[in-house]
Parts: structure tokens; C-alpha cells; sequence
């Protein structure tokens, strides 16, 4: 009896196969989609940074998907799967979690904050999962000898470094002959990476560190006393690594006690949006920041108009670096010709992304070293002049001369 059964059993499958073939040829599936994971801080002190990032990985999934998709899997699409890191570092593990486990992402752009980044990185490399960093600066980030860690944008000794090039070029620029510099920087992963990097050039420099202070930004609500003890030190020049609403807390000390000191602001801090002048109005005049993009850059005025035209507001250096990292997916998804993580992540550190439609930043070639970090990555110092917000330095990008004597408070 049980022999018969099976035998039912086999006829029974043989004749639905054979029925399904009578039914003809089926029309072929329409195409999915790859899932990308858009990690940044949605929510929190950092939510304005964090659309702004968003914003520029709209923008280049759109361009990608109206250019026909990734042509070498079908005309597949891009689909972003957003995820907040609230602005702190366990929430940024978390959302990097649940990306992969249940969203089934293919790799992940992110993470604004180089704590919250560097706690990403580490989760997505258990999994090894791609993450490219498109926003957060500090060396650990890729000095860890991860596999599955690509970040485009320059590290933290660069932007130290390219900040006491700047004050040291000043002399010849302007006049000013900066020998004393202090240091004021929140005290996570970003501001202690970033003050050692520029202890390091100073040291290279002949300056002299006048004082350094620290602080908590997700605490707080003044900085008066700090901005006190640093101008107390009696500096020439103050360099500060800190957030948005930090930077300006910082300014608004400088105005009150009416400093004409030149400060310059590590890795931009959100002094590029619109927000940043709208708060400090007058006093944010003369802002000097270390920048990755620039308006004035080739082509960075046709991607501004489509950028604007989307949502309003001007691209930055952070928006236009995510805006980036999906073109460089995009890029690896082409010649990588699967969404097989490993096969994936190898196209990822074979890319040699050079002048093309795909690429808007002003480098000759996105190429990344064996730690995963791009190897191109040229940086600006740009200024708040009036209405504009120009590049000063270096000189194959300058606009406008610096101006160092800024009053504010007045």
C-alpha cells in the first residue's frame, strides 16, 4: 500500500509539470530591486545633518535608476532603506542590525558621526556586509584592518593637516604670522582624532599650542567659560572640531566677547546650511571652514540647480560625498555583475572611478588603498564673505582672499 501511494504521489507531481507546461510561456518577472542601506541620524541634535546626507542619496539613486538601473543585473533597480542612528553610536549598531538581518541590504552608505561610524563598521564587518563611508572622518574608522570598510572621504590627519598648511599659508596670503594655536573640540571620536592629527602638523609647522579644551557636545547648552579659557591662552588662531549646534554655541561666545581671532571649524560642522547663517545672522560672517566641496568646483553649479530644484536648499559637502558613495556602488554593482557580498566588496576595492557623469567631486579618481581608504582627496578652506561662501585656500581653488580680521558682536 505504501508503495502505491508513492507512485500516486510521483504521478501526481509528473502531471501537474506537465500541465504547467501547457499553459505556455509566462510573461518574464519585472525586475527588483537592490537595497541599499542609508544609515545617518534622522532624530536628535544631528537630524539637520542627517537629511542633508539623506538628500544627496535620494538624489543619486534617482539619477541612477533614470539611467536604466544597474544594466549588467537586468535593469535592476536601487532601493534606499533608511535607517536611524538617533545620533548616538548603540542605536547606529542597532539600525546596522537590523539593515542587514531583516532588511536584507546589499551593502551600507553612512554614518555622519565618526563614533557612531566607527561602531557601524565593526557590525557590518561581522556580517561582511560593504559599508562605504560617505561622512565621518576619524583614523580608526580605517585603521582597523577591516575588509568591508570603504570610505571616500579624506581622514582626519588630512584635515589637520590641511589646516595648519592653511594658517601657515596665511602669512604670505594675508600677513598674519600664526605661531600660537589653541585647540576647542567635542571630545568623542571626531574631535580627540582630529586635535592629535593637528598637534601633529603644528609640531611640523614650528607652532605652538597655546591650550586645548574639550567638551561634551550632546550636553552642552554654552560654551562662554570654554571659549574663555581659550581666549585667555592668547592664541593667533583657533582651530575648533565640533557639530552644528556646538559651532554655534562657540560663535556666539567669540561674539560676545567681541574676538577678531580667526577660527576655522574642522570638517564643516553644518556651517554650510542655510540654518548655520539664519541663527548667527551678522556674527556668522568670516566663518572659516575646512570644506570637501565646493560650490565653485566644475560642475558643481548644474548639480546644485537639479539638488536645489529637489529639495530646496543648497548640496554641501556632506550631501554631495553621499551622493557620491552611490555612484561608486553603483559603479561595483555594474562590474561586479551579482549582489553576492563578496564578489561585491571585491569590486568595491578594485574601483577606479575617474572623470565621468558618475563623478562630481573634484579629484582626479576615486581609488581606495589597501585600508579601504580613497586615496584622492583634495580639501578646501572656504569663508562666509556676505551672502557667499567662498573657497580661500588652496590656491588652485581660491575665489576670494581670506579675511582674518573679522569683528564680530559689534
Amino acid at each position: 500500500m505504501k508503495r502505491q501511494n508513492g507512485i500516486a504521489a510521483i504521478l501526481i507531481i509528473v502531471l501537474f509539470i506537465l500541465l504547467a507546461g501547457c499553459l505556455g510561456p509566462r510573461e518574464s518577472p519585472e525586475p527588483g530591486t537592490v537595497k541599499v542601506g542609508v544609515l545617518f541620524p534622522m532624530s536628535g541634535n544631528l537630524a539637520s545633518n542627517g537629511k542633508d546626507c539623506t538628500n544627496g542619496v535620494i538624489l543619486a539613486v534617482e539619477d541612477v535608476n533614470a539611467d536604466g538601473g544597474i544594466s549588467s543585473l537586468g535593469g535592476i533597480l536601487l532601493e534606499p532603506v533608511f535607517a536611524d542612528t538617533k545620533s548616538n553610536p548603540a542605536d547606529g549598531i542597532n539600525a546596522t542590525r537590523r539593515l542587514i538581518k531583516e532588511d536584507g541590504v546589499v551593502a551600507i552608505i553612512g554614518a555622519y558621526q565618526s563614533s557612531t561610524t566607527t561602531a557601524a563598521t565593526q557590525e557590518a564587518e561581522q556580517y561582511e556586509i560593504p559599508f562605504i563611508v560617505s561622512v565621518g572622518i576619524a583614523d580608526v574608522i580605517t585603521e582597523r584592518g577591516f575588509r568591508y570598510t570603504f570610505r571616500i572621504l579624506p581622514s582626519a590627519s588630512q584635515y589637520g593637516s590641511d589646516e595648519v598648511r592653511f594658517l601657515a599659508d596665511l602669512k604670505e596670503m594675508t600677513g598674519d604670522d600664526i605661531k600660537r594655536v589653541a585647540l576647542i573640540y567635542e571630545h568623542t571620536d571626531f574631535g580627540t582624532s582630529s586635535s592629535l592629527a593637528q598637534k601633529a602638523a603644528m609640531k611640523k609647522y614650528g607652532m605652538t599650542l597655546a591650550t586645548e579644551v574639550s567638551y561634551d557636545a550632546s550636553k552642552v547648552r554654552d560654551l562662554k567659560s570654554e571659549i574663555s579659557r581659550v581666549l585667555a591662552s592668547h592664541p593667533d588662531a583657533i582651530l575648533a572640531t565640533s557639530y552644528n549646534e556646538d559651532f554655534i554655541l562657540i560663535m556666539q561666545a567669540m561674539a560676545r566677547a567681541k574676538s577678531k581671532i580667526p577660527i576655522i571649524n574642522t570638517a564643516g560642522g553644518g556651517t554650510a546650511l542655510s540654518e548655520y547663517a539664519r541663527r548667527l545672522g551678522p556674527d556668522a560672517e568670516g566663518t572659516m571652514t575646512v570644506a570637501k566641496y565646493s560650490l565653485y568646483v566644475p560642475g558643481a553649479r548644474e548639480l546644485n540647480e537639479r539638488f536645489h530644484n529637489r529639495f530646496g536648499t543648497n548640496i554641501t559637502g556632506d550631501s554631495a560625498y553621499s551622493y557620491q558613495s552611490v555612484m561608486v556602488l553603483a559603479d561595483a554593482l555594474e562590474r561586479a555583475g551579482t549582489t553576492d557580498h563578496i564578489i561585491l566588496r571585491d569590486a568595491l576595492a578594485r574601483t577606479d572611478m575617474h572623470k565621468s557623469s558618475r563623478m562630481i567631486l573634484p579629484a582626479e579618481h576615486i581609488r581606495f588603498d589597501n585600508e579601504g581608504q580613497n586615496e584622492d582627496t583634495p580639501l578646501f578652506i572656504a569663508q562666509i564673505q556676505g551672502t557667499d561662501y567662498v573657497p580661500v585656500w588652496p590656491q588652485k581653488y581660491v575665489v576670494s582672499s581670506p579675511r582674518t580680521e573679522v569683528r564680530r558682536g559689534a
